[in-house]
């Protein structure tokens, strides 16, 4: 018998399924009209739209720059997640949004495809956010005063539509191209929608394609929840350089 469309069962492989389906027709459909750049552009609303179905509203995601407290700044980030309650954006503005590196999650690489070259780039931009100085204060959480958080390790991840490698060549040369880059530049999470998504932990695991979105979100959201609450921002460091604090 078939389930009755206001019945109390939900099926969420299928959700997702649904919803991985509906993202790569939207990025095929793009990719007949849009040129190079203004593709790259629409494929990274992509995922961006997806961040903000998915994330719980103590997390954002924008493209953006990552400074730190002594002025440093990162290369330019497809995609931030950062904290949405203690840090707050310093210098939002339309040339582009500057974050507190202290704010900062997990930053992820947009690109059409996974590849060696792909993973090795989105490791250099994530090994430019990892070096930045973060900074820890206390806070006052429902009226009690907390000590300051340690900086958790950020996250940095890889996303594209499809891959250089075919289906059954995929997780081989994934495992292979992920671990061989050095440490400060490792990737902990990827998905290409069309051939699968991977995890780095103790070792690289690799979903199905069919399971590529939902392995990637749900192993996301479970590694966010590890890393608990992003440092809050000693703000006066960033504003040591005025001469009103002196």
């Amino acid at each position: 018998m078939p389930r009755r469309p206001d019945s109390g069962q939900l099926d969420l492989t299928d959700v997702f399924h649904r919803v991985q389906t509906e993202m790569l027709a939207q990025m095929r459909v793009g990719g007949l009209f849009e040129h190079a750049s203004s593709m790259g552009a629409a494929t990274e609303h992509q995922w961006l739209e997806l961040f903000r179905r998915y994330l719980p509203l103590r997390y954002r995601a924008t493209p953006a720059f990552i400074i730190d407290s002594t002025g440093s700044r990162s290369r330019q980030i497809d995609i931030a997640i950062f904290d949405n309650l203690y840090s707050p954006p310093l210098f939002p503005h339309d040339s582009g949004q500057h974050l507190p590196a202290e704010s900062v999650y997990a930053v992820f690489e947009v690109k059409p495809t996974i590849s060696r070259q792909w993973i090795r780039d989105a490791g250099e931009k994530a090994a430019s956010v990892r070096a930045l100085r973060r900074t820890s204060v206390g806070i006052i959480a429902g009226g009690t005063p907390r000590s300051a958080i340690r900086p958790s390790p950020i996250l940095a991840g890889l996303l594209a539509t499809s891959s250089v490698w075919t289906p059954s060549a995929f997780a081989e040369n994934v495992r292979r191209s992920v671990l061989a880059v050095p440490a400060s530049q490792r990737l902990d999470l990827g998905c290409s929608l069309e051939h699968g998504s991977f995890e780095l932990n103790e070792k690289v695991q690799v979903s199905t394609p069919d399971e590529s979105l939902i392995f990637f979100v749900l192993r996301l959201l479970e590694r966010l929840r590890e890393m608990g609450t992003a440092p809050a921002a000693d703000l006066m460091e960033y504003g040591r350089g005025l001469r009103s604090f002196h």
